[in-house]
């Protein structure tokens, strides 16, 4: 479990095909000392399970699914990664809960870059649109973020200075894709609330 509240980046160093498996290694600058082999870490919004750790570096593996259902697949040597450790019963819940199971890769339509801040608009397909509230949260490449604004097949994301400065978001370009976590919660209460019919 994720709080969105991303740490800081890490850039992909290697990457290896082996049957229907990727190895993937990391290269940070950032302090994760307690980062230790079976650890769960997001990178750009997947959960995935540490393998291997050394200093300033660890390796993830990845599966089709995970390949197929990501951006993951358009990863290579250079990519820059949100990372995010996962969440402590002491952490304080300054996002909100993500799972890092990605529901959809999405696109971004149109970024406005202002002074020091810039508005994303992106592409979110009709399956999941009814997932997303106005003001409420969503996640975004791992970052938990609020919608600006809700239109019928897109959204509006806001960012600030210090968010754009320590995420991949500040070397975003407009087509590019990103992983979308709608809300856990929104999904199950849909599930509770929608008839079902007993097979």
């Amino acid at each position: 479990m994720f709080t969105g509240i991303v740490e800081g980046i890490g850039e992909v160093s290697y990457l290896e095909k082996k049957d229907d498996i990727i190895r993937l290694e990391v290269v940070h600058s950032l302090n994760l000392d307690d980062l230790d082999v079976n650890d769960s870490i997001s990178l750009s919004g997947i959960c995935l399970t540490v393998v291997q750790v050394s200093e300033n570096r660890f390796q993830v593996e990845m599966v089709p699914e995970t390949i197929s259902r990501t951006t993951a697949k358009y990863w290579e040597i250079g990519s820059k990664l949100n990372l995010e450790r996962a969440m402590l019963q002491t952490t304080r819940m300054g996002g909100h809960f993500l799972q890092g199971h990605v529901d959809a890769v999405i696109r971004i339509l149109k970024i406005v870059e202002y002074e020091n801040s810039a508005l994303f608009t992106l592409e979110i397909e009709d399956s999941l649109i009814k997932y997303i509230v106005e003001k409420g949260y969503v996640g975004i490449d791992g970052l938990s973020l609020t919608v600006a604004k809700k239109h019928s097949n897109s959204i509006d994301i806001a960012l600030i200075p210090h968010t754009l400065s320590i995420t991949n978001f500040l070397i975003k370009n407009e087509n590019d894709n990103v992983n979308l976590e709608v809300d856990m919660i929104a999904k199950y209460v849909e599930n509770f609330t929608k008839p079902h019919i007993n097979q």
